[in-house]
């Protein structure tokens, strides 16, 4: 997923600026990032069956409660990888936010 933020400003260099910040952008956002939505969980096996269908298939039942534990490490793992992108994504959009702020205090300089 590519995410582009384009800014024009009306301070000199203005149109620099704005480039500089859609460059920065797509640099930053053209590394794969896994976000949530990516992340699916997996089903949850259920031991509430009747006794005797238990006991028939207690090693089938075994091996899905064993497989759900390792899809559910990998949801986990996903799910910490999604964090870390949110973190990312809020920090580069923090860092922005700071540039833009500094754009629009030159700005007023500027035009006093």
């Amino acid at each position: 997923m590519i995410r582009m933020f384009v800014h024009t400003t009306r301070c000199a260099g203005g149109a620099a600026s704005g480039a500089a910040l859609v460059a920065a952008s797509l640099a930053n956002s053209a590394v794969a990032q896994t976000t949530a939505l990516d992340c699916v969980p997996p089903p949850v096996p259920t031991a509430d069956l009747p006794r005797d269908v238990i006991e028939e298939y207690r090693d089938e039942l075994g091996l899905e409660f064993s497989t759900y534990f390792t899809e559910a490490q990998r949801y986990l793992q996903c799910l910490q990888m999604a964090e870390e992108t949110a973190r990312q994504d809020i920090e580069a959009a923090l860092e922005a936010y700071a540039r833009l702020q500094a754009l629009h205090s030159d700005e007023k300089h500027i035009q006093k």
